[in-house]
């Protein structure tokens, strides 16, 4: 039997390695926490009147707009799961990227 001061220990040690790997991770996307959220929305507001043609052409006219290299963002995007708009929308969630 595991004593309440090993589960402690496993809990902290859990923890910093999800919090590490979470920094890691968002580490690769080019954008803070706010220009994420404000990509995301754009995005989900275009998505929501027009639909997804499973491109990024949302993602790219928010890039062209705030002047925000679209390698870079494609990259970011990519190791999330964002490979089309509607994948940007439901799969890059600021608050599970960023904490």
């Amino acid at each position: 039997m595991v004593s309440a001061e090993e589960r402690a220990r496993r809990r902290q040690l859990r923890d910093a390695y999800k919090h590490a790997e979470r920094t890691a991770r968002a580490a690769l996307m080019p954008l803070d926490k706010g220009e994420l959220d404000d990509l995301v929305k754009f995005v989900d507001a275009r998505v929501v009147a027009e639909g997804c043609d499973h491109t990024r052409r949302f993602t790219v006219q928010w890039a062209a707009e705030h002047q925000v290299s679209l390698d870079r963002l494609v990259e970011g995007l990519e190791e999330f799961d964002g490979y089309c708009d509607c994948e940007v929308v439901m799969n890059c969630d600021p608050d599970q990227i960023y904490g």
